[in-house]
């Protein structure tokens, strides 16, 4: 996604006889100032922005609109050069705006648990007002706070907010009480890839082809947009109700447009790549390494490099080939052996892994577009439907626990609070205005 320098870029503007005009626009605080240049000197008129200002997309299909309503009824209409540049606009005002206190579980009737980690638990949800259905990921303040963690769930929301793809999980919106942050995500119904390929067998050739051609998608939008995903696993990647995948948890994902250097050793055990072992500083070649990782665990239903003591299984990251039956495809080995080069330097990139022979009769624009059909669809008899999520979870009480709150300044985490530009949950005007 095109990112707004200092807040701030050019946009054309309709003006009251319907002619359209470019103007520099810049927030500044919670007002968006309208300018002829960037010069400060040559402002126009100011936009105050509110918790009763509307932000809405205009409806047209080869334009990039939106509008702005002050609280006089007053009407802006402005257009992006694209839409990654209006959805960057909409999202910054929208957290302007956004101070609902109605946002909050009431909101919601909880279904069932799906899932559960050190930090909290997530919910499959309904909104009582619409009916559409979301994942919450509820986590727990106080642990955070023990443990000097609070970036981590703050770096989640802000990687997720300007992540936009067909393959990763949306974040819809996102609120805090004093004991817990929410994450509101799509609700992906088919459960966990780990669960599928552990459960149903191992996967047929054209299946884990696709899985791995979506994922490797995913992994080069996220390096484009400047953020290392580091945690790949079959548990991290879901499988929505058409069969396609959505690459999910950025609890340890790092944004390298705010920081260049990584160097945090963190990850599974067994996916983890030879430079993160070795603490050096470290790219997105990591994630290249953990999708090799990935092709061997779908084709061979166990990962590479194994042991139950973790300072073995690195010495054999580090110094093992890797280890392939006597049957194994030939093309299939040369592939993985190229995403599990040693030297990161020397690891497949991108470009050669689209065109690899390993992906013969694939075409990644088809695969990012959804023009292939994926052999293996969930049998849904409803979208509430859970069984595709762990009975260990699913058969836990459905309700949003109760949690001690957290006193003082660290009680509330200020911007955190997010509305997605097309989620309709507590705000009944929330309408897309005609052009």
């Amino acid at each position: 996604m095109n990112t707004l320098g200092s807040t701030g870029g050019w946009l054309q503007k309709r003006g009251k006889l319907g002619f359209w005009s470019p103007k520099f626009c810049k927030l500044v605080g919670s007002q968006l100032v309208i300018s002829k240049s960037e010069k400060v000197n040559n402002v126009e008129f100011l936009i105050e922005i509110t918790p009763d200002t509307k932000i809405d997309i205009v409806k047209d299909p080869k334009k990039h609109r939106f509008s702005i309503q002050d609280a006089n009824g007053e009407v802006s209409v402005f257009e992006a050069r694209n839409n990654d540049e209006m959805m960057s606009w909409i999202l910054l005002l929208r957290s302007i705006t956004f101070s609902n206190p109605d946002l909050n579980m009431d909101c919601f009737e909880v279904l069932s648990v799906i899932g559960r980690g050190f930090y909290g638990k997530v919910l499959l949800v309904k909104c009582k007002r619409t009916g559409e259905l979301f994942a919450i990921k509820s986590i727990r303040k106080s642990i955070l706070i023990e443990q000097n963690k609070i970036r981590i769930v703050l770096s989640e929301r802000n990687i997720m907010v300007k992540s936009h793809h067909p393959f990763i999980v949306q974040l819809k919106f996102a609120f805090q009480t004093q004991s817990k942050f929410y994450l509101g995500l799509e609700y992906v119904p088919g459960g966990e890839l780990f669960t599928h390929i552990y459960r149903d067998g191992f996967l047929q050739p054209r299946e884990y082809q696709l899985v791995i051609a979506q994922v490797a998608l995913a992994l080069q939008y996220l390096h484009s947009i400047g953020i290392i995903y580091r945690d790949m696993k079959p548990e991290n990647i879901l499988i929505d109700a058409d069969g396609y995948v959505k690459l999910t948890d950025f609890g340890l994902s790092r944004d390298i447009t705010i920081d260049e250097s990584a160097s945090t050793f963190c990850g599974t055990p067994e996916y983890i790549a030879p430079e993160v072992i070795k603490r050096l500083p470290y790219d997105t070649a990591i994630d290249w390494w953990g999708l090799g990782i990935l092709t061997y665990e779908l084709i061979y239903h166990n990962p590479p490099f194994r042991s139950t003591n973790n300072q073995q299984l690195f010495q054999k990251i580090l110094k093992d080939e890797v280890p392939f039956p006597d049957n194994a495809n030939p093309i299939e080995v040369n592939f993985i052996k190229g995403l599990l080069r040693k030297d990161p330097k020397k690891r497949f990139c991108f470009e050669e892994i689209a065109s690899n022979e390993f992906f013969s009769g694939f075409n990644f624009d088809d695969v990012l577009n959804k023009r292939i059909t994926p052999p293996y669809i969930p049998t849904l008899e409803d979208k509430a439907n859970v069984k595709y999520f762990d009975n260990e979870y699913t058969s836990e009480q459905k309700m949003d626990s109760f949690v001690p709150p957290v006193m003082g300044d660290e009680a509330d985490v200020p911007g955190f609070s997010f509305y997605g530009a097309d989620t309709d949950i507590a705000n009944p005007d929330n309408s897309i205005l005609a052009d």
